[in-house]
């Protein structure tokens, strides 16, 4: 039987296994800390923003797993994997740089979608078509926070 209440858990589950197969064990501490910051937190932040004040998107059916009635406890363990992976596999070519921080942020909406789907989120209103701006100005500032933090330039060429 569906249970929505558990798809955030799933999410989470499936996007942490992902992460202890793809990150290195020697790296793996340093993408938690970026990854708890902008992800986790990150996630926090925005949907207290864009839910809780604004009402522009809604967790629902999220069982026992409710956090202040803005979102499943799992969510932002889900957002701390997702943005490990994505800054551990962010280029520094800069031809593929932008398109990969677009991308990763339009596949953050697009899960959006099908949680839509399975009734466990809501994008309110017309805001369905602002959210990809959301996303990419989360994804855009991680990059550029963790770029920033790590010393590492963009280059121009491809070698």
């Amino acid at each position: 039987m569906f249970q929505p209440a558990l798809v955030s858990f799933y999410k989470a589950v499936l996007f942490g296994i992902a992460t202890i197969l793809l990150i290195p064990k020697e790296k793996y501490k340093k993408f938690l800390i970026y990854g708890f910051l902008l992800g986790a937190v990150g996630d926090v932040l925005i949907v207290t923003l864009v839910g809780g004040l604004l009402g522009l998107i809604k967790y629902q059916n999220t069982g026992p797993f409710n956090i202040l009635g803005l979102f499943s406890f799992w969510t932002p363990l889900a957002w701390m994997f997702t943005l490990m992976l994505f800054l551990y596999f962010l280029p520094v070519r800069i031809v593929f740089y932008h398109v990969y921080i677009v991308g990763f942020a339009l596949f953050g909406f697009m899960v959006g979608l099908v949680l839509q789907h399975l009734g466990t989120f809501q994008y309110v209103g017309n805001y369905i078509y602002f959210a990809p701006i959301t996303f990419i100005t989360w994804f855009f500032l991680s990059a550029w926070l963790y770029r920033r933090s790590e010393n590492i330039a963009l280059l121009n060429k491809i070698k």
